[in-house]
């Protein structure tokens, strides 16, 4: 096995400082901030969406033990990471091992604050060979055995388009982080991957209209449906599965940007609560009611969509709505966790726990 050496050096990364938060714990930049930032960040990812094409390829969690790890023969250890790689791919696998640390760290940080590091990164060259090594469908390019840290990406997605690499890697991620974070605790396919895909950064465009054609179309799955879809072998299933868990798992997370309320959530399932509980506990209501509050506010937030699957509108002069849909799902999901706050307070003042 031939070995590429590099500098030892710990997979952590300097965390980048957060903003400021008001008294409630919402973010205090302005909403001119938010708005042009927001806006750049659509633009740039409406050029990159438009020129790779809207990819296939999504990743799950799995077991990769059986995988032809003798294509990967060459090896790249980061402090406690070991990054294997088919030779052809050299180049690659050296920009993936300069971006390790920091984009565990951009996982890490925010959902666990501090896990175990230790992680195998397995890279080939096609999502094929990640299907055929480990029993998951064919539009999986990306595995991650949470157990074992063992995590497999592949370079080109099913289609061969090349898949993005730093999101891929960071959903996998995600899962072993939330494992670790979690003592292993037994998990909704749906949390881990919406956990997964919320922490993977940026905006997607894909996402997005795959949610709003489901809000305006045959409707969002409930949670049950959206648990089962991640089990089957339907693509299209499957990418409204992961829309829809992406965008509930935010709307948890928006309760408080630091990202306490989670933290507490993964405390109790150390402590051997189920899942069910474990969220009422940490948000103060129960999950159904967490769901129906979400459910509530996708109409309005995807107000854009009709026009734009009419055919009518070409997005980006749609660009001013969808920004006023942004700066409205932000005051609905205040609203909606106000809303909750408000309710738990009545009562707890009729049992005479306030």
């Amino acid at each position: 096995m031939s070995s590429a050496s590099s500098a030892r050096r710990g997979v952590h990364a300097r965390a980048r400082r957060g903003q400021g938060t008001d008294a409630r714990g919402w973010s205090s930049r302005s909403p001119l901030s938010w708005l042009s930032s927001w806006l750049v960040a659509v633009v740039a990812a409406l050029l990159l969406f438009i020129a790779a094409g809207a990819s296939t390829a999504l990743a799950s969690t799995g077991r990769p033990e059986g995988f032809a790890v003798e294509r990967a023969s060459s090896q790249i250890v980061i402090g406690r990471a070991v990054l294997q790689y088919e030779p052809a791919l050299e180049d690659d696998a050296l920009a993936l091992a300069r971006s390790i640390p920091a984009w565990w760290s951009e996982v890490e940080v925010p959902l666990a604050r501090d896990v175990d590091d230790t992680v195998r990164i397995v890279f080939v060259d096609h999502a094929g060979r990640v299907a055929e090594a480990t029993g998951m469908p064919h539009w999986v390019a990306g595995v991650a055995r949470p157990e074992s840290g063992e995590i497999v990406i592949a370079r080109h997605g099913p289609d061969g388009s090349p898949t993005d690499l730093e999101r891929l890697l960071k959903h996998e991620m995600a899962h072993v982080v939330l494992h670790r974070a979690t003592a292993g605790a037994e998990l909704p396919r749906w949390f881990h991957e919406g956990v997964a895909e919320s922490l993977t950064g940026g905006i997607s465009l894909a996402r997005a209209q795959t949610l709003a054609g489901a809000v305006f179309g045959p409707g969002v799955p409930d949670l049950e449906r959206l648990e089962a879809q991640f089990h089957g072998n339907d693509a299209p299933d499957a990418s409204v599965a992961y829309a829809a868990a992406r965008d509930l798992v935010e709307f948890m997370r928006a309760r408080d940007p630091d990202g306490a309320t989670l933290r507490q959530l993964f405390t109790q399932l150390r402590q051997g609560h189920g899942f069910e509980a474990a969220v009422t506990r940490s948000f103060g209501v129960p999950m159904r009611e967490l769901v129906g509050v979400w459910r509530d506010g996708l109409p309005g937030r995807f107000m854009w969509y009709p026009m734009v699957a009419g055919g009518g509108v070409p997005f980006f002069l749609l660009l001013p709505l969808v920004a006023v849909a942004w700066v409205r799902r932000r005051r609905v999901v205040r609203a909606g966790w106000a809303r909750l706050e408000q309710e738990d307070a009545l009562d707890r003042a009729a049992f005479g726990l306030a």
